[in-house]
């Protein structure tokens, strides 16, 4: 099981946090071509689009198994990816990041505590929040390291 947390009002912090580095992130991406945000940087990795596209499916994937409790949520359910342009990114990062928190604050704190199941997991509430937070907080550094590779890097026409 993730460590669960229990404070909605620390869960809202660290969101706002990560909604301020996602908006940096996406100016960066903004300023990239084409080019640059499909390069996997290293062979075998995942390219930009790649990486974000997978933070926003992530996130829609931990609330809908929030939202299943107590049952796993069933494959039917599973949300997909955005497309893999910054566009749809954005938008979908945007949603999940507002129901996130569109959950917590219309539940009781006590919601942190009750149990749900992710992938075939026990875990509570608080425990998939706490594994939303640190899941970006991991594929953002490596998002960091890849833009600033692409930035530095010469492209051929």
């Amino acid at each position: 099981m993730y460590p669960s947390l229990t404070s909605q009002h620390d869960i809202l912090q660290m969101l706002d946090e990560l909604t301020q580095s996602r908006r940096k992130i996406l100016q960066s991406c903004d300023t990239l071509s084409i080019q640059q945000l499909n390069d996997p940087v290293y062979p075998g990795t995942w390219n930009l689009l790649k990486n974000l596209a997978h933070l926003a499916f992530a996130e829609w994937f931990m609330l809908a198994s929030i939202k299943s409790r107590p049952e796993p949520l069933a494959k039917d359910k599973f949300p997909k990816e955005p497309d893999h342009d910054l566009n749809s990114i954005r938008i979908a990062l945007d949603e999940a990041q507002a129901e996130a928190i569109a959950f917590l604050k219309s539940h009781p704190e006590s919601v942190l505590t009750e149990n749900c199941i992710f992938g075939k997991n026990p875990q509570t509430v608080g425990g998939l929040y706490f594994h939303i937070i640190e899941h970006e907080i991991a594929h953002r550094a490596f998002i960091l390291h890849k833009i600033s590779k692409v930035q530095n890097k010469t492209y051929s026409e």
